[in-house]
């Protein structure tokens, strides 16, 4: 089934705005409604009483009033259900409450894109909320989105331990004929060769050539429907991130999607994440749905 609850997050930035922009055009295609989200971070003192408590009121009462204009002005009034103001003590805690209170299919926020040793010491709220959030999290750094009449290019990356044919299909539910879905994996050319590839492929330095044709074939058996969106198939090789967004750089896709393990702490950090990786370099918005179990 679609989603058709979509919680748009937004700190009322100007960046953050992109988020919004999003989540309404995604809306009219899914035929969704938009839950505007905010959370006020209360910095310093707990205390709820005396001024720090009526200067806490004022700021959440104004900042409500910000994010009703902002609703109003970039959500359809056809799409919009409401929204949500809730105060924390951290912005990342106060993300899980609202997910938890408003309980959407999907959450749909604007990010920085942050790498390197910024982003290693700031952050990101947008990756803490696809480990987080327990449902599919769409991001933006801004780039156009088609409408919902207008042809989508959507690139869905699989990772080959699961089935293909189960992601595929989920991300196809949002698309129509006119549109069309690339199926894109890459077999990394270094390292141990997954299990899932195959006995056959199980070498320290297997065939690349004749492991890619095979993981093509199989992925040439993935069925959409008569009514599905036309389907591509992309193999290639190398390090998975960087090469799925050469695919994507290369195909002009309007959405990636792809799955996550939502790993934390030393685990994460480790081994890092393909999808997170993929939030951060992609030049088109990215759908992020965590893996079940």
């Amino acid at each position: 089934m679609p989603p058709a609850r979509i919680l748009a997050l937004t700190d009322l930035s100007r960046n953050s705005l992109a988020g919004l922009d999003l989540a309404e055009r995604f809306a009219h295609r899914i035929r969704g409604r938009v839950v505007v989200g905010h959370v006020l971070a209360q910095a310093g003192s707990r205390r709820e009483d005396g001024p720090v408590g009526r200067s806490l009121v004022w700021i959440q009462r104004e900042d409500r009033e910000h994010l009703l204009r902002l609703a109003a002005r970039h959500i359809d009034p056809l799409r919009l259900a409401g929204v949500e103001t809730l105060v924390d003590h951290s912005v990342r805690a106060g993300l899980r409450r609202l997910v938890e209170r408003t309980r959407p299919d999907l959450v749909c926020m604007a990010s920085h894109g942050r790498t390197g040793l910024h982003h290693l010491l700031l952050g990101s709220i947008a990756e803490h909320t696809i480990r987080t959030a327990g449902v599919p999290v769409m991001v933006t750094k801004g780039e156009p989105f088609p409408d919902a009449g207008d042809p989508l290019r959507v690139l869905v990356a699989v990772d080959l331990s699961d089935d293909p044919q189960l992601f595929t299909q989920r991300v196809a539910g949002i698309l129509t004929p006119r549109d069309e879905l690339i199926l894109a994996h890459v077999v990394e050319s270094r390292g141990r060769i997954p299990e899932h590839y195959g006995a056959e492929f199980a070498l320290p330095e297997p065939d690349l050539p004749r492991l890619t044709q095979a993981v093509h074939a199989r992925l040439g058996r993935v069925k959409l429907g008569p009514k599905g969106p036309r389907l591509l198939v992309v193999v290639a090789s190398g390090r998975p991130g960087e090469a799925l967004v050469a695919i994507e750089r290369r195909q002009e896709v309007h959405l990636v999607a792809a799955r996550t393990h939502g790993r934390r702490g030393f685990d994460h950090m480790m081994l890092g994440s393909v999808a997170e990786f993929l939030a951060r370099k992609a030049s088109c918005a990215v759908l992020i749905d965590p893996k079940p179990g």
